[in-house]
């Protein structure tokens, strides 16, 4: 006769291999997910860097420390930095800016200023 054992400890080699599958799918499932989080971060922080930089060149403008050229001026990154508008030169996570891009700045007939960034292409 076989003798049955009663409160038999442990796991069995086919409840580790669901574990391990449930936990294969859950992660198959995040790291795409985590991923396009990480993406959208950094989009935001260069989009918010962007109107941080149109906003310091329209506040250098309209201070004087700059000369509109008709209704236009225009200033380089750098510059901005430099007089101590920005804190410093921004780093670009997605978006190809630098210390050397021009922002145009320029004035309306009406008297309203806004400040623009060239188009850049990204891949």
């Amino acid at each position: 006769m076989v003798k049955t054992l009663r409160n038999q400890k442990g796991i069995t080699l086919i409840e580790l291999l669901a574990v391990i599958v449930i936990i294969g799918i859950v992660a198959a499932i995040a790291v795409p997910a985590i991923g396009k989080t990480i993406e959208n971060s950094k989009t935001s922080a260069d989009n918010a860097s962007v109107s941080l930089i149109k906003e310091s060149a329209i506040r250098y403008a309209l201070d004087g420390s700059g000369t509109f050229n008709g209704n236009t001026f225009t200033i380089t990154i750098k510059a901005l930095a430099d007089a101590g508008y920005l804190n410093a030169v921004p780093t670009f996570q997605k978006l190809g800016y630098n210390d050397n891009t021009v922002v145009t700045v320029t004035k309306s007939d009406n008297g309203s200023v806004a400040a623009t960034l060239p188009t850049l292409t990204t891949p």
